[in-house]
């Protein structure tokens, strides 16, 4: 990749965070001096989010070029999982900032604070760094970037060095912004480059999006030096097809598990990663298949408009599963497979009757191949996802029974879940995207990004002339003064000791509260 990339000097990697930093202080200063601070912000970030979405903008085909170069693309896929859904939410987020970013009002009516102004506010972090993944190169790395300006943070970006020509185009669009340098800058390369990034000790957030394993090494890099991360991850993401979905909507429930599954080549962190199908609607769903399958990829070839393998190694990985495993596989095209022809295609490839042994099941495959296990009962069935695969970043539930539904979500925790779809979650724009477990921590997606990347602090006014509700903290300390303090600041319970909700007990704790903070106030008035 290097021969297309020009990587970035590891010798100019400290002076770009430094960069960072530095117009993030010094921009803070001339804020501050602002009449109006936070107008003046808000204004501030949205010119910054406008010159980024008219950069994209105006690189609609070098996008799409880039992407066909680098992995065989489809331009529809493209222009529908990517690059619209960039637009809109780099929009959004133009519109969002002055309503999130105003300060939350917050009541504690205890002795301390019922007289006292508390607001909770939003403060950028800092410097950040976002490091992107190849799968989705421009969204995946231009959408957090979004959404670190949206806090007012400065940004170093870091994409994928696996897709070489997005990466050139996200460099075209970040100088294409023409922002002040120290508000968005670019570092190309490899590990090397990352790990030099990520050891940073003048670094405020990482951002990374990618694979367990690497999300792990980052995570222990930045602990070293207390810088916080949001580590969006993948996993083993299980679809059920339960007894109670209706044969007359199987035809529509396996379309969308096989958009889910084969679009981009499987290779979306969110794919249905294996199928489970009760076996009272297996064969069915075996019958079904086939036709879907025909119906969705007619005349599948090398050429088609179809997402290839991102590189060789995940080529042959994928292949050398397909030859081990034991399930019967039903291709949606008669294209050769071997690794001698330099065409990295995989057609979308389904394999039924597979078992929780097989090759196909031992980590995530993100490539489009969906194997298929029958099962009988669904608890056993969940026993087997928590010894294996826990945590996934989202599960798929076609079902037509709640009861069921809920049954499932109790038991197998997630990042997130679809009822009766796949993948689409990801589009809507305020809602918390994100893993849990070994799938990541932390969450985007429209407002919370905008909160991904901020800090939120208390900042409590309090009035001087209520001190003489508070005197009883200062010393001398007495048993009286403790005594009475207790009476104003503990809260008494509403339930018994068998846990026994009482509404008696409610009206005594307000009725206590009340003559408490009344005897401290005359008390202290005369002290």
């Amino acid at each position: 990749m290097a021969e297309i990339l020009n990587y970035t000097e590891l010798s100019e990697i400290d002076a770009k965070i430094s960069i960072s930093r530095n117009y993030f202080q010094q921009n803070r200063k001339e804020l501050a001096n602002q009449k109006n601070v936070r107008s003046a912000d808000n204004k501030q970030r949205q010119f910054w989010l406008k010159k980024l979405y008219w950069s994209v903008k105006d690189h609609e085909e070098q996008i799409l070029e880039a992407l066909e170069k680098d992995f065989h693309r489809s331009r529809q896929e493209s222009i529908s999982l990517e690059y619209v859904k960039l637009l809109g939410d780099i929009l959004h987020l133009i519109e969002g900032i002055p309503k999130w970013n105003k300060p939350k009002k917050v009541r504690d009516n205890s002795a301390p604070f019922m007289f006292g102004n508390i607001n909770i506010e939003k403060i950028s972090r800092g410097n950040v760094l976002v490091i992107s993944p190849f799968n989705f190169p421009v969204l995946l790395a231009l959408a957090p970037v979004a959404c670190a300006l949206s806090a007012g943070n400065t940004v170093i970006l870091k994409p994928s060095e696996m897709t070489p020509h997005c990466a050139l185009v996200l460099e075209d669009i970040v100088k294409s912004c023409q922002l002040p340098e120290g508000v968005l800058q670019i570092v190309q390369g490899g590990v090397e480059q990352t790990t030099k990034l990520i050891n940073s000790e003048s670094l405020d957030m990482i951002f990374y999006t990618g694979s367990p394993r690497v999300g792990s090494i980052v995570a222990q890099a930045a602990a070293k030096n207390l810088v916080p991360c949001v580590l969006e991850l993948g996993g083993k993401s299980p679809t059920f097809i339960t007894g109670s979905l209706q044969k007359k909507n199987l035809e529509t429930a396996l379309k969308r598990i096989f958009f889910g599954a084969f679009g981009n080549a499987g290779q979306i962190c969110v794919s249905p990663d294996y199928l489970l199908v009760h076996e009272s609607i297996y064969d069915d769903v075996v019958k079904e298949s086939g036709k879907v399958m025909k119906e969705l990829y007619p005349d599948l070839n090398e050429h088609t408009e179809y997402t290839h393998m991102i590189h060789k190694a995940s080529y042959d990985k994928t292949l050398e599963k397909l030859q081990k495993t034991k399930g019967r596989k039903v291709s949606a095209a008669d294209v050769k497979i071997d690794n001698t022809s330099g065409k990295l295609m995989i057609p979308p490839t389904i394999v039924f009757d597979s078992d929780w042994d097989d090759a196909l099941m031992e980590e995530e495959n993100f490539a489009p191949v969906l194997p298929v296990i029958k099962y009988t009962d669904i608890d056993a069935t969940i026993d087997k996802i928590l010894s294996k695969h826990d945590t996934p970043l989202v599960q798929y539930i076609f079902s037509e029974k709640q009861k069921e539904i809920d049954h499932i979500l109790a038991r197998l925790r997630s990042g997130d879940c679809i009822i009766c779809d796949t993948t689409i979650h990801v589009g809507i724009k305020d809602a918390p995207f994100g893993g849990i477990g070994q799938s990541g921590y932390g969450n985007y997606g429209g407002v919370y990004g905008f909160d991904a990347f901020s800090h939120e602090r208390i900042v409590l006014k309090q009035p001087f002339w209520v001190d003489f509700l508070l005197k009883l903290r200062y010393p001398p300390f007495t048993a009286k003064k403790v005594k009475l303090l207790k009476l104003a600041t503990e809260r008494q319970p509403w339930f018994d000791r068998e846990g026994n909700d009482h509404r008696s007990y409610k009206l005594i704790a307000m009725f206590s509260v009340t003559c408490a903070l009344l005897a401290v106030g005359v008390k202290s008035f005369f002290v």
